[in-house]
């Protein structure tokens, strides 16, 4: 190493450190007046413990011996606020959710991988994108694609036929085919565009897989990100983040270029969605041709969403419902009898009117809630009280002070979506019958969110793709279901949290392999 590197990045090392111990300094008093867990490292604090331990084994730990909101240690002494309160969150994320924006590192990050468009925007800038965006997510909208969910459903179907071939049933990972039909269905229904045909010097299905799917932690990892959340700039640096972000955005924005310069239908969310970003108002910044550079990100941004958060929840659906063979047994009856009663298939309108097929309903709305694909919902703030619903445990407050630039962290998967002293006892089951059988605790009506869950957020940044989501899942579990039955592949499963602020799993004992989610798969 020269000895100008050399200086350049005992500099670098050097602010690092300074700015950490300012940060130390300035996080002391922070949260003092809360209970919560001792920290296991100084310098890590809980941070890598969270991202390194399996789902389900720290937040509901803590809730229990701690209440709803306590503090957490982050990396170098940093004091987080866990709010598990649902009046406290509907504050947070609604009530004043312009005093509450995503932190600095995720909007950095966001920003390495898909530019500054709807992910990245705050106030009045977020506004105007979801403005923009609103009308193409229309349930008409939904239902003039809604057959692309089929084909797409037909094909993953023959595929599955493909890999059984003659064989009775068989064991394999289901998680790949999931993640590219979703992409599938996204690209194609929005942009009339087949990834799955796309030819690139890298496919786009593996860019997405090593960026969420990547570890989430090591101390070296948290150093580098306590630095760049200060120094930004940092992130010019040669990583191989940047290398896949780079190259995603680059063969994403080569779709979308093609996309835009192509040919359109007249009807259906294509069209639509194509005809809202071609008004918006960023004259100034162009690619070439006719696309916008914030068109080409919001696209780009659209197409990794939906496809990460959908496939995953369809995963976890079949893999519940391998292992709760009558909640899989009365689902497929409740199809078959629909169909020999009307004499079709059930259609996109049929599968999303819970009076007409109310327990395929119940299944995805459950999946949801318990297998939701956020592991939290991070905010920072500005100064502000939030009141609280539930007093904090030991001093019985009934409101917590934040200071600008504070850490608000909002466990939704193993949080308020879990709370078994907001869902009841069985909180952390799969159990369809619960919205039913008129089950449902008085207190889940606390929780303001639309379903009364946090899995597509709440407030001004609610999910945009809801109803997208929703009949996508629907359709595609449906098919498989009507088609194939899903046991337990007999391997223990654990899940963690993963790159994307998502969770995946991994086969107990050989988490060395990597992501998968095996399933034994038998025609029926």
């Amino acid at each position: 190493m020269s000895f100008v590197a050399a200086s350049v990045s005992f500099a670098i090392v050097l602010i690092g450190f300074t700015a950490i111990l300012n940060r130390l300094v300035q996080e002391a008093s922070r949260l003092k007046e809360l209970p919560g867990p001792p920290s296991p490292s100084r310098i890590a604090g809980h941070a890598l413990d969270l991202q390194l331990a399996p789902v389900g084994t720290r937040y509901p730990a803590w809730a229990k011996e701690y209440g709803r909101t306590y503090r957490l240690h982050g990396a170098f002494t940093e004091r987080h606020l866990v709010l598990g309160d649902p009046k406290g969150i509907s504050h947070v994320l609604s009530t004043r959710a312009s005093n509450y924006v995503r932190p600095n590192t995720d909007r950095i990050v966001l920003g390495l991988w898909f530019g500054q468009g709807l992910f990245t925007a705050e106030g009045d800038e977020h506004a105007k994108q979801r403005k923009i965006l609103n009308p193409a997510f229309t349930y008409q909208s939904i239902q003039d694609i809604s057959h692309i969910f089929q084909q797409l459903g037909d094909r993953l179907i023959q595929q599955w036929e493909t890999a059984l071939a003659d064989k009775d049933s068989t064991t394999f990972d289901i998680a790949p085919a999931l993640h590219a039909l979703t992409l599938d269905a996204i690209s194609m229904s929005m942009f009339m565009h087949d990834t799955s045909t796309t030819s690139g010097s890298v496919p786009i299905s593996d860019l997405l897989h090593n960026i969420t799917n990547a570890p989430r932690g090591n101390m070296l990892t948290l150093f580098l990100g306590s630095i760049v959340s200060m120094f930004p700039h940092l992130l010019s640096l040669p990583s191989p983040m940047k290398k896949w972000a780079t190259t995603l955005r680059g063969e994403l924005g080569k779709i979308a270029e093609s996309v835009w310069s192509g040919t359109k239908n007249d009807i259906g969310l294509d069209a639509k969605l194509l005809k809202l970003l071609s008004h918006c108002e960023c004259e100034s910044l162009r690619l070439p041709g006719s696309l916008t550079l914030t068109a080409a990100q919001q696209i780009i941004g659209v197409l990794f969403a939906g496809s990460e958060s959908s496939a995953n929840v369809i995963s976890e659906t079949l893999y519940e419902l391998g292992r709760h063979q009558h909640v899989q047994q009365k689902l497929r009856l409740e199809l078959l009898e629909f169909e020999q009663a009307s004499g079709h298939a059930a259609s996109f309108d049929d599968l999303m009117n819970p009076a007409t097929l109310p327990y395929i309903d119940a299944v995805i709305r459950e999946a949801l809630r318990l297998k939701a694909v956020l592991m939290d919902i991070a905010r920072a703030v500005a100064d502000d009280i939030i009141p609280l619903q539930f007093p904090v445990a030991g001093t019985g407050a009934t409101s917590v002070r934040v200071e600008a630039g504070q850490s608000v962290m909002i466990p939704v998967r193993d949080g308020i979506n879990s709370d078994e002293g907001i869902w009841g006892s069985d909180a952390r089951e799969f159990r369809p019958e619960r919205w039913l059988d008129n089950d449902i605790p008085e207190a889940v009506a606390s929780i303001q969110a639309q379903g009364h869950t946090l899995t597509f957020g709440h407030g001004p940044k609610v999910c945009l793709g809801r109803t997208f989501a929703i009949a996508e899942i629907k359709m595609v579990v449906a098919a498989v279901v009507r088609r194939f039955s899903v046991e337990d592949a007999g391997v223990a499963l654990d899940f963690y949290h993963l790159g994307g602020n998502t969770v995946k799993p991994k086969i107990r004992g050989r988490e060395e392999e990597g992501v998968q989610l095996p399933l034994r798969v038998r025609s029926l």
